[in-house]
């Protein structure tokens, strides 16, 4: 994500009413309204789903998407900016025709033109998230639907003196995780530090829990490599774009142990106070993992 400063005001507000329009759309179905806000151009990159390139593509998904789940609502719970580059947390709620519930929260990546179209999306989400709820992957743990927020809150880069060194802090992380160094890990992290991986059925709360995801993920995965995309430090937090490459030793979740290779893309927020990390969301969409160790669609899916 671009460095610098906030650029031209009227810009802003074009980007943050983009925003509430696409709610507007979503919330009230209406797919072709929610397609205008982006570019005729603009591509939509579904890590481990699909790419939408062009504003046909984008409204035909969207009315799929509505279709499936009619009156499915959309809300954005924070937005980060940095001129043109915008990023979402967003959660979604709704119910298929015959009432069954499902939602789940993402993250997005948006990349803006001067007008206040979107011309680069690239979404983070789990598949499998709404799948469990659904009841599609058999037995076994869902995560609870989101509480969706009332309001959306704004933060602007440049706002805090602190993002270099929160930057520098989500880095050295990072390399703790890929060098298994776990007292270099949880140094990082305060002591009542959440970590909510939105892969798993609820969050690691408090140093101990985050102390056994670290354990669950360095015990399944060997030769992890953290390539970091984007990174950008904005107020209070650091939103971070990776694509993680390792090998399943051992089983993770619903997976099995592997010998392939993987290479899987994954998102953050982390929240920095007082130099320590008090929560980091890690948005990776488990479908894509399972492809690549060959473990999809799940056997209660097929």
């Amino acid at each position: 994500m671009a460095s610098g400063g906030l650029g031209a005001g009227a810009a802003v507000n074009r980007q943050a009413a983009a925003l509430y329009e696409m709610m507007r759309a979503v919330n009230a179905g209406d797919a072709a309204a929610y397609a205008r806000v982006y570019a005729e151009d603009a591509v939509i990159t579904i890590q481990g789903g699909g790419v939408l390139s062009g504003r046909p593509a984008i409204e035909a998904y969207e009315v799929d998407l509505l279709r499936q789940f009619p009156g499915t609502q959309l809300a954005f719970y924070d937005f980060w900016q940095d001129g043109l580059d915008v990023v979402v947390h967003y959660g979604v709620d709704g119910r298929t025709p015959a009432g069954q519930a499902m939602g789940h929260e993402g993250l997005l990546f948006y990349r803006f033109d001067p007008s206040g179209l979107v011309r680069q999306e690239r979404r983070y989400l789990d598949s499998a998230t709404p799948m469990a709820q659904l009841g599609l992957l058999g037995p076994s743990p869902a995560r609870p639907r989101p509480a969706l927020p009332r309001t959306m809150q704004a933060h602007i880069a440049g706002t805090s003196p602190h993002e270099e060194r929160n930057a520098a802090l989500v880095r050295s992380t990072f390399a703790a995780l890929d060098a298994r160094d776990e007292a270099a890990f949880l140094a990082a992290v305060a002591d009542d530090g959440v970590l909510d991986d939105l892969t798993e059925p609820s969050p690691s709360a408090g140093k101990p829990s985050v102390k056994a995801w670290f354990d669950r993920w360095t015990r399944a995965v060997a030769g992890a490599r953290t390539e970091i995309a984007t990174l950008a430090a904005i107020g209070d937090e650091v939103l971070v774009e990776t694509v993680v490459r390792g090998r399943l030793q051992a089983p993770l979740g619903r997976l099995a142990a592997s010998d392939r290779p993987f290479a899987v893309h994954r998102a953050a927020i982390v929240q920095v106070k007082d130099d320590k990390i008090t929560r980091l969301a890690a948005f990776m969409n488990s479908k894509e993992l399972a492809q690549a160790v060959g473990q999809w669609p799940p056997p209660a899916a097929k």
